[in-house]
């Protein structure tokens, strides 16, 4: 894709807090935050969940930013900022992908995500859905600037249609899916 390819819309944390829950990050999780802006989302993910983070951003001012953040809440251990056009990087490590980008973003996406995320591997937009994709949880919330903010959750394998059709022949992997966190 190349250069930038949406705006940098910073979620308020109730938003990220709730987005979190829902895909029930925690300890083991490795969450990749595509178009990180000020790396908020890495820094309460790695500081209040136990997640190890990583940021993809392609503005070079902001992955200054994060790296100066996460040193500041002593999390730069466990926050890591690739300061690329996220359709260049391999998701394959994450458990866990936070997108707030547009719909037509998520489209184009929605390839990258089949193909290099394991089944299993949650996740989570904000405002806009995947297109084609089933979520498994959609959650609405009015944020503190009165916004409504919808949360839709996704799993890999069972809310990509091409995913199911794959693994159908093969039970047992949907129930390992099924199987989120026992938190």
């Amino acid at each position: 894709m190349g250069g930038k390819v949406a705006p940098w819309i910073p979620s308020t944390r109730e938003v990220i807090v709730e987005a979190l829950n829902t895909a029930r990050v925690g300890q083991g999780d490795i969450l990749y935050d595509l178009g990180a802006g000020d790396g908020r989302v890495l820094i309460i993910a790695s500081r209040e969940y136990g997640a190890y983070s990583v940021g993809v951003e392609v503005d070079e001012r902001l992955c200054g930013i994060i790296e100066v953040t996460a040193k500041y809440y002593s999390v730069h251990d466990k926050v890591k900022v690739i300061c690329e056009d996220f359709f260049d990087v391999n998701l394959s490590p994450a458990t866990v992908v936070y997108m707030y980008l547009y719909r037509s973003i998520n489209e184009e996406l929605a390839g990258k995500l089949e193909e290099e995320l394991r089944i299993g591997a949650r996740i989570i937009t904000i405002d806009f859905p995947i297109p084609g994709w089933i979520p498994i949880v959609v959650k609405r919330l009015i944020d503190r600037t009165g916004i409504v903010r919808t949360i839709y959750l996704y799993i890999k394998g069972i809310s990509n249609p091409s995913d199911m059709t794959k693994h159908l022949s093969n039970l047992n992997d949907i129930f390992v899916v099924m199987k989120l966190k026992n938190q």
